[in-house]
């Protein structure tokens, strides 16, 4: 059916919402007259055949409609209700009653109706100056922006990775743009509507700010990190309350099909979260990876840890749905105080995602009350790290491909207390292979595996260094 301004005042009564296609506009004085209209027509009854139209007579001026066919009606002044008889005739002759209540001048609505129709350049530019200002009361949002535009402009608009698109499915699935004035008017509001989403809304900027000083955080050294404190209590962040971390992956994809997703989504998710209201939360980017950050002044405790659950879990769910091809996973970590606190989040969350098979629940938490814990606060301390990596340079040399079943071995023989058999239960190996591995590992780091104080530290390192 007609959409484009000044048909926005008609109301829809009965029939079906998308029907015939329109082929012109009738104004009708007397029911009488229905019969004689042309296939196809939008017929607009004037106030005095509208009251014409009362009980079966509406009955009948509804089936003389369907008999031509018509493909919609038009009352004008109409203050209902509808007839049930004349809604079971208008589904069943499948032609749309509309109402326009609100005394319209019956020269400019079929004005209206004749430019939609005929695609003229004023229409075009009518719609184009209604839509673009649609656009920009969307707020950045590219599914408001995207709905903004369809009503507007009368042509479905989707929000894509790519950007915007616009038209009607055509045979073969693809969207089928319109043509002429409006597709010259078209192209010009989704040109908007690219901009308006990429800058997002004026009222975004702080939150940009602040996301872009969140990721610093994450990501500069542990004395740097401290001193950007500073800036992010001036930008509003409440860095020194309680943090946790949410870490969605887009497990499925890589290079720019991954950096596309993790962009459109880190903006929809703070939006989301913050409009159930509750905690502050803010997204950042770390590791190609959003992390979302909960923060709260006072400890959640488990009351709260089960909201950042659920509330991971209703996120991934609206991100899954629009990226569907991304197969995105959520880590939640614990609760953890202060600038360093948010680091430990941070890596909890990940250590959430590495420790669940991908086959799992998409939502994982981190372990609160592990060994995990314990050592993901240690390991987030550049002191830490830089110890694993001095006990660990000459398998982590290597490299990953190399490194990492011989620290996976020298993790299972200490956890098995030097048991070969038990590590080759455990990886699924003979046990002359772990011997072997064993025996070029203590080559390879000069340490003697008898000796309780390297065994421990060399313990520790194997199950930080894998965080």
């Amino acid at each position: 059916m007609l959409s484009a301004p000044g048909l926005d005042g008609l109301r829809h009564l009965a029939g079906p919402r998308a029907g015939r296609a329109v082929r012109g506009v009738r104004l009708v004085e007397d029911l009488r007259d229905l019969v004689g209209q042309p296939p196809g027509s939008l017929v607009v009854l004037t106030a005095a055949a509208t009251r014409q139209g009362t009980g079966y007579r509406l009955d009948v001026a509804v089936r003389d409609a369907a008999a031509v066919p018509v493909a919609a009606l038009v009352l004008t002044a109409f203050d209902g209700p509808l007839p049930a008889t004349a809604t079971a005739l208008a589904e069943r002759g499948a032609v749309t009653l509309l109402a326009c209540d609100d005394g319209p001048d019956l020269a400019q609505l079929a004005i209206a109706a004749e430019r939609a129709l005929a695609g003229s350049a004023a229409d075009a530019l009518a719609r184009a100056e209604a839509a673009t200002s649609a656009v920009l009361r969307a707020g950045g949002d590219p599914e408001r922006i995207a709905a903004a535009a369809s009503q507007a402009l009368g042509v479905p608009v989707r929000a894509g990775l790519s950007g915007f698109s616009a038209g009607t499915a055509g045979p073969s699935g693809a969207p089928e743009a319109p043509d002429g004035h409006l597709a010259r008017a078209t192209r010009l509001v989704l040109e908007v509507a690219a901009l308006a989403a990429s800058g997002g809304h004026a009222d975004d900027a702080p939150v940009r700010s602040r996301s872009q000083l969140l990721t610093e955080l994450l990501i500069a050294p542990e004395g740097q990190a401290l001193r950007l404190a500073g800036r992010a209590r001036a930008l509003g962040l409440s860095i020194d309350a309680w943090h946790i971390a949410l870490r969605v992956e887009p497990t499925a994809l890589a290079g720019p099909e991954r950096y596309a997703v993790l962009d459109a989504a880190g903006p929809a998710a703070a939006r989301l979260l913050r409009s159930a209201g509750g905690p502050d939360w803010h997204s950042a980017r770390a590791d190609d990876a959003l992390i979302v950050i909960r923060t709260q002044q006072l400890d959640p405790g488990r009351e709260g840890l089960r909201a950042a659950v659920a509330a991971a879990e209703r996120l991934l769910g609206h991100l899954r749905a629009r990226f569907p091809e991304a197969a995105l996973r959520c880590g939640v970590s614990g609760a953890h105080r202060g600038p360093l606190g948010l680091r430990t989040a941070a890596l909890e969350a990940r250590t959430a995602l590495l420790r669940t098979p991908a086959s799992a629940s998409p939502v994982t938490a981190h372990d609160a009350a592990g060994l995990d814990r314990m050592l993901g606060e240690w390991y987030s301390s550049d002191a830490a790290r830089q110890a694993v990596q001095e006990l660990l340079t000459p398998l982590l040399a290597l490299g990953q491909k190399r490194a990492e079943p011989l620290v996976r071995t020298l993790q299972s023989y200490l956890d098995h207390r030097g048991s070969p058999a038990r590590v080759a239960e455990e990886l699924h190996l003979h046990r002359n292979a772990v011997s072997r591995r064993i025996r070029r590992i203590e080559t390879l780091l000069g340490a003697d595996l008898d000796d309780p104080q390297q065994r421990l530290a060399l313990q520790l390192a194997c199950r930080a260094a894998r965080l």
